[in-house]
């Protein structure tokens, strides 16, 4: 058994390399958290070193600033990371603090656990080599079976005891299989849950099926998810008055359950779990902090010192615009001011954590008034994107619909050396770019969930080929061609940084039908208007003067009965003796 500490990312290949390693020097000197637990991880790895000879468990360490390719398979969100291996194969992701008595308390378990499953085999090993009755053969296998469904009953039920105290909810991102006493529980908690209540054979559940199971993984580490399958247990669902398949309810809020009766996409269903799942900004640990930081891309976090107890309104308020895209939390942690580089003296702070670094507020006033609202949403939709975003239904409208280019990798999920090619052009190109330059979006669509989009709006035919998009969301053109015309590529980065410096030279298509065309223009002129409300009256005046004197120069009787003047010409007139 070998146990990794990773500082990106690894790859199974190279991981045997390490099988024997007792250590190997960590380089991310930028990234705060793998500095602040190197300490606890050499130490350990020297005081716990017997255990190779003992136990057959090794320690290793891995530099992903140099293995950067290679780690990126493996989608680790949070630095440092550590992975349980076992026979070539991952275990799991330890998600306990990375500090020496945790994770010394961790392998003692894993080690007592590995003995006992040894042990077991070895005893089925034996019982094999014996003859068995029949009679006895068939009552030891219902045993069995029934210990499994209490197994699998109690792993169920520890949903619930894992959220309360305090693990991060929803860890697999899964929607889990509920039945009658885990409801019970979930009903008279505070701990949020979106729950489906379905029959197997209804058209319409089967129908929500695939998009459930996808806003179940996009709530990882943020909301429960769970369903109750009404034919097998009706009891429960009477319980819970339910009428009609599916049923969508908010459990674990104050009073009676919400249900939601919005229509059925990803996009409405992420939005609804998102405002209806308890607070707006979450009030965390250090160590809770760090579970949640690791499932996230971007997080926005508000650190107060003890005496400062409640929210300022203005964090609340900022926090419910931005529901579906950024979570907000909070801590009181002094380990979490370390960890950011915070002293007393710097609180009250906002920061965004992004790209294993950080960036700081400028300001630390929060007093809630329309000049400090301003300020800070312009600060968040700024800083709100990491190097790479993953386009989502959190997401989607913010920057598909936003006022930046967007450059798209449309990938397979499982094209990790494309998404790595992709992830190094962003970062040179971020490294690269000066104040005067426009800033850029790079964004991932994963080409299985993203195909009819894809298909419609760049005309891209779904095949295993990443393709390279340049999108002017602002002015709904679309690129996938360099200055030279030569087709955007994932290997031909600078025909790319070219063309995102000179967009006004590429040849684009409009994502617009021509009915959106007409609708687009007459909203950007009433826009227009608008803004510029004086300019306009003063020609709209001008414009209404000259149309008025037309009229009533070249045919007065039109407007005879009018009060305001014409510009009739006087009657000829003759003198006569």
């Amino acid at each position: 058994m070998k146990l990794f500490s990773i500082a990106n990312t690894l790859l199974l290949g190279y991981l045997v390399n390490f099988v024997h390693a007792k250590s190997i020097e960590l380089n991310a000197d930028n990234i705060n958290s793998v500095i602040s637990s190197a300490p606890d991880w050499k130490k350990l790895s020297e005081d716990l070193d017997y255990l190779a000879e003992e136990s057959n468990f090794h320690f290793g360490t891995i530099d992903c600033s140099t293995q950067g390719d290679l780690c990126d398979e493996h989608d680790i969100m949070g630095y440092p990371t550590v992975q349980l291996w076992e026979n070539g194969d991952k275990v799991e992701q330890y998600k306990g603090a990375n500090k020496y008595d945790p994770l010394t308390e961790y392998i003692k378990q894993r080690i007592a656990s590995a003995s006992d499953a040894k042990l077991e085999q070895q005893v089925v090993d034996e019982e094999e080599d014996e003859i068995v009755p029949p009679e006895i053969e068939q009552a030891e296998e219902e045993e069995e079976e029934e210990e499994a469904e209490d197994e699998a009953d109690g792993e169920q039920a520890e949903i619930e005891q894992d959220t309360d105290s305090g693990v991060l909810p929803n860890p697999g991102g899964i929607s889990a299989n509920l039945d009658g006493e885990q409801m019970k529980e979930i009903a008279s908690n505070n701990v949020p849950w979106f729950i489906k209540f379905y029959a197997p054979w209804c058209p319409h559940c089967k129908s929500l099926a695939p998009t459930w199971t996808e806003m179940a993984s996009q709530l990882r580490g943020q909301i429960n998810v769970g369903e109750v399958n009404c034919e097998a247990l009706p009891t429960v669902c009477e319980t819970y008055e339910i009428r009609g398949f599916p049923t969508l309810k908010m459990f674990g809020q104050d009073g009676e359950p919400v249900q939601y009766t919005s229509d059925r996409s990803l996009v409405s269903l992420m939005k609804f779990a998102n405002t209806h799942a308890g607070p707006s900004v979450k009030e965390l640990d250090a160590n809770e902090l760090e579970q949640h930081l690791s499932v996230k891309d971007v997080a926005l976090i508000y650190l107060h010192s003890t005496k400062e107890t409640d929210i300022p309104e203005l964090v609340q308020k900022i926090a419910g615009q931005f529901t579906s895209t950024i979570p907000f939390y909070a801590t009181q942690d002094e380990e979490s001011f370390k960890k950011f580089n915070l002293a007393p003296s710097d609180l009250p702070a906002i920061l965004i954590a992004k790209d294993n670094t950080f960036r700081i507020y400028p300001s630390h006033d929060f007093v809630n008034t329309k000049a400090s609202r301003e300020a800070l949403v312009g600060w968040i939709e700024k800083e709100q994107y990491p190097l790479v975003s993953k386009l989502g239904p959190s997401n989607q409208q913010s920057i598909l619909q936003g006022n930046k280019p967007v450059v798209i990798n449309i990938v397979n999920a499982k094209d990790t050396v494309s998404q790595s090619k992709f992830r190094n052009i962003a970062n040179v190109w971020s490294k690269s770019l000066k104040a005067d330059q426009i800033k850029v979006i790079f964004a991932e669509m994963d080409r299985a969930m993203w195909k009819d989009y894809v298909h419609d709006k760049f005309n891209i035919q779904h095949d295993e080929t990443a393709k390279i998009v340049i999108f002017d969301a602002p002015n709904y053109i679309y690129f996938t061609r360099d200055v030279n015309n030569e087709v955007l590529s994932l290997d031909k980065p600078e025909g790319l940084y070219v063309g995102l410096k000179n967009l006004e030279k590429l040849q684009g298509e409009s994502t617009l039908l021509a009915h959106q065309k007409v609708g687009v223009s007459i909203s950007r002129s009433m826009d227009w208007i608008f803004a510029h409300w004086l300019i306009s009256c003063l020609g709209f005046g001008l414009v209404g003067s000259f149309v008025y004197r037309y009229l009533t120069f070249r045919n007065p009787k039109r407007l005879g009965g009018s009060v305001l003047p014409s510009f009739r010409p006087a009657d000829a007139y003759t003198h006569k003796d």
